[in-house]
């Protein structure tokens, strides 16, 4: 008897890291893995991300009952497009992006009935290591969740399931806050660090000062994907960014303030407001740090591993969906 499939589109970080997060323990099934880069395929190989790959995409969908979609949002609608007509009732497909609203809102409009979605999005800090492919790469990390109000919730606990199978903790969120609190903690910075080096980049004084830009400049300017890849996701969420923009340049504009205050020598004994923002503000991202290191945010308790395990195996193949439907809709898909 065949192995349930399950097919990952997108072999980079996130895809290939899920592949072997899966594959860490011996699960009755089997993890089938695409992208058009073949050097992309060939490090999936090396790093045990998959059991085979496929260079055709209908092939590498063909009997999944479950599909990880990681990749960019830009290629989404173009991915469901294709395999639409093809998907089989029952299957649970996730898309993995850093923006949700956008990805629910595409799915809607091309997952057929019977189809199950649900929107992902790994935070991963790489605070305490480098991010690399390995089976533990999601360990203790907030997996978040996301799905239309349709969704059927048995879908969205095997998607919880398969976040807990990688060691990662399912983190259930309103698609729409989700991608505000995004817009603020990861899409700023980038957008951020480019204006950085535009300002700076574009300036009279670059040639000399490029030379002594150090760690601080490439780690502040330090480009998050291609062109292409910033715009879609700056796009996406554009109407959260321009709002945290706002934000910011407030920001910045008090700041300038604190920084602008004279230090008044009969008034040593007053520490400058500066002092004490800069004091209260390193104090907040040390706190951070620290709970992005132990990766513990008071979260609740986490069912036990091996219960989950057992869950997933049971839900993952018990049937949940009833995918395989009646032998009159088989015999009719055979006809087709």
């Amino acid at each position: 008897m065949a192995k349930p499939v399950i097919t990952i589109i997108g072999l980079g970080l996130t895809g290939a890291g899920i592949g072997a997060g899966l594959r860490r323990e011996e699960g009755n099934f089997e993890v089938v893995g695409h992208d058009k880069e073949p050097d992309a395929v060939a490090a999936a190989k090396r790093q045990n991300a998959v059991d085979r790959t496929e260079w055709n995409l209908y092939r590498a969908c063909d009997k999944a009952e479950m599909i990880i979609l990681a990749i960019p949002l830009a290629e989404l609608e173009a991915i469901l497009k294709l395999l639409a007509a093809d998907l089989r009732p029952g299957t649970l497909v996730m898309a993995v992006n850093k923006v949700m609203q956008p990805a629910l809102d595409v799915a809607a409009k091309h997952i057929p009935d019977g189809v199950h979605f649900v929107a992902a999005h790994p935070i991963l800090t790489g605070v305490g290591g480098t991010l690399t492919v390995r089976p533990d790469l999601f360990a203790g990390t907030p997996f978040c969740l996301a799905s239309s109000v349709e969704t059927d919730p048995s879908a969205i606990q095997l998607a919880s399931d398969l976040v807990e199978r990688i060691g990662a903790k399912p983190l259930f969120i309103d698609a729409q806050e989700h991608d505000g609190i995004i817009a603020g903690v990861e899409l700023l910075p980038q957008f951020f660090g480019m204006t950085l080096m535009q300002t700076l980049g574009g300036g009279a004084g670059w040639t000399e000062a490029r030379k002594l830009a150090g760690r601080q400049f490439a780690q502040s300017t330090e480009p998050a994907g291609s062109a292409d890849r910033l715009f879609s996701d700056f796009m996406a969420n554009k109407r959260n960014l321009l709002l945290r923009i706002d934000q910011l340049q407030e920001a910045l504009s008090n700041w300038r303030g604190l920084l602008e205050e004279e230090v008044v020598p009969e008034l040593q004994e007053e520490e400058h407001p500066l002092l004490t923002a800069l004091k209260a503000t390193i104090k907040q991202r040390e706190a951070w740090e620290a709970g992005a290191f132990l990766k513990n945010w008071e979260e609740a308790p986490r069912t036990d591993a091996a219960e989950t395990r057992n869950m997933f195996q049971q839900m993952f193949f018990g049937n949940l969906f009833q995918r395989r439907g009646s032998a009159e809709e088989k015999n009719d898909k055979v006809a087709r």
